[in-house]
């Protein structure tokens, strides 16, 4: 019933593992059986099956998908208002100050995630999780979009190809720049790559407590489709 997650457990310091709901509960009793080998345990499903169980939520998690429209499909300039939007190659190594960057607009992607969210986190697993997603991104192939002012790398946003259609993985527009229509024309990048390797639609993830994000991702277009309550199951606390 539990899977054990081998990444997670090496990064954190402690054994975690994920409990999928999907039609109906399990048995409780061989399941705080099987919950004692474990710190954490996240537990995913529908809503009223999460709460049904007792388990405490964290966050709502939506899952969106758009198909790609021709008005998507507007080449951009090369600048705007100075800004340059374009694939940032990551094959080779970096400079110190686009690992910087990068390093602090990963991290402030990951503002409304679960694992910041969390209260009871408190080794540190946010900043473990979410550093390592740069490495994860070149070993996987990730394509990754920026924009950059001069040596000033604005935003970013990485995206990969799985199972017929694009998927967004990470998104960030540093705070003082966002309003601007960066984010935007970003998106309208992946757009364009997408429909060039003969796909049509992309889907991303996003927090529903994250208003501004669901706002921005309705506005480009995308539909949500599906909702998944996450709750943070410690079997050493009583439920």
């Amino acid at each position: 019933m539990i899977q054990y997650i081998p990444f997670d457990s090496s990064l954190f310091g402690y054994r975690v593992g994920k409990l999928l709901l999907e039609k109906s509960l399990p048995d409780m009793t061989r399941l705080r059986s099987q919950a004692h080998d474990f710190k954490l345990i996240y537990v995913m499903g529908k809503p009223g099956l999460v709460k049904m169980g007792g388990w405490p939520p964290i966050s709502t998690r939506v899952d969106l998908v758009k198909a790609i429209m021709k008005t998507d499909l507007q080449p951009l300039p090369d600048e705007v208002d100075g800004i340059h939007f374009g694939e940032q190659d990551v094959s080779g190594s970096l400079s110190a100050a686009d690992q910087r960057q990068l390093r602090q607009l990963v991290l402030s992607s990951g503002q409304w995630s679960r694992f910041r969210q969390d209260p009871l986190l408190a080794n540190q697993e946010y900043e473990k999780l979410y550093s390592t997603w740069w490495e994860t991104i070149t070993s996987q192939n990730h394509r990754v979009m920026v924009a950059r002012k001069g040596k000033r790398l604005l935003g970013f946003i990485t995206f990969r190809l799985l199972r017929g259609r694009a998927y967004v993985d990470l998104f960030a527009v540093e705070g003082k720049s966002q309003g601007k229509g960066i984010g935007r024309n970003l998106m309208k990048c992946v757009f364009q790559e997408v429909y060039a390797k003969g796909l049509v639609q992309v889907g991303l993830s996003t927090q529903k407590a994250n208003e501004r994000a669901m706002d921005f991702y309705v506005q480009a277009g995308f539909q949500p489709m599906k909702e998944t309550l996450i709750a943070h199951w410690r079997p050493g606390n009583p439920l």
